[in-house]
């Protein structure tokens, strides 16, 4: 389906990246005063994207019965988190990336110290601003556990490490483990601390956790197709890059067409999932159709 389809989703998605926006500026801000440190990080914040994580945050915590201003400390939590791991990852001990979102990456302007200490701004700034929510004390430690188990060596962390450490000839479960790490428990947390966020029934937890990592390895396997067949202009970062280094993910290891297969797949199985839940998931089911033939 082209993109003109899901004109009411890309809408939706806007008014969440403005909602959440509007509480990540009031916490940079107050952090200002006392350092410069927010002012750099303010550079990848305000620099754009989608906010996807966010619009999952606060479309988990309407599906479980909650309104927006029970999920917005969490929403900007995980993009705090997320933007925090781009910063590090476009290191030149990394990636080596010098454009994100169609800027300049942070350490290209102001070096790599500031760029390393900006990132560990926004992951610690994360926790405080998620433990601000309105939730019961209770709840917020859920949410916290889940949230730093999900940045963490097991999952974020490890990820990113295999993916810079790979085997010498890696198959696809490793790449699988590896977006589940690096991608697909950002997706999911967001999903988990949403619908926490919402008043979640324990017993609905686990599915959610599930679709969260099938979301997940969607989005993967969807931006590591445009990182083949997209255009830099559309994704606002150089593109070919593993291709060029000679870099593994599913993609490469399956191949493009049973890649694409297999993001179908997956869309479907999302779609069936999603409307199994209690609540209304349209939102993220309508998200699911997108991503397959995302252009951005």
């Amino acid at each position: 389906m082209p993109e003109s389809d899901f004109s009411e989703l890309l809408e939706s998605i806007s008014r969440s990246a403005e909602w959440v926006d509007g509480a990540l500026r009031p916490f940079l801000a107050d952090y200002g005063r006392q350092s410069l440190l927010p002012g750099a990080a303010s550079h990848c914040l305000e620099a754009g994207g989608k906010r996807i994580r966010p619009f999952l945050v606060r479309a988990a915590c309407r599906a479980f019965g909650g309104d927006d201003s029970r999920a917005v400390h969490a929403a900007a939590a995980v993009e705090m988190v997320h933007t925090y791991s781009l910063i590090h990852d476009d290191l030149p001990a990394m990636d080596d990336d010098s454009t994100r979102r169609g800027r300049p990456t942070l350490h290209v302007l102001h070096g790599s110290p500031q760029a390393v200490l900006a990132g560990d701004f926004l992951l610690s700034g994360a926790f405080t601003i998620l433990l601000r929510g309105p939730q019961t004390p209770s709840i917020l430690g859920a949410m916290t556990r889940h949230l730093a188990e999900a940045a963490g060596a097991s999952f974020l962390v490890g990820g990113q490490f295999m993916d810079m450490a790979p085997p010498p000839e890696p198959d696809e479960e490793w790449a699988r483990r590896m977006i589940d790490g690096k991608t697909s428990a950002m997706i999911r947390v967001s999903l988990e601390l949403g619908a926490l966020a919402g008043s979640c029934p324990p017993s609905a937890l686990p599915a959610v956790s599930a679709a969260g990592d099938r979301l997940g390895l969607l989005f993967q396997i969807t931006d590591d197709l445009l990182d083949v067949s997209g255009t830099e202009e559309e994704m606002g970062k150089a593109v070919g890059k593993d291709a060029a280094r000679g870099k593994a993910n599913l993609v490469t290891i399956m191949g493009l067409d049973e890649s694409r297969r297999l993001a179908g797949r997956i869309s479907e199985d999302l779609d069936s999932e999603f409307s199994r839940m209690p609540g209304d998931w349209s939102e993220v089911r309508m998200l699911s159709a997108y991503l397959p033939g995302r252009r951005s």
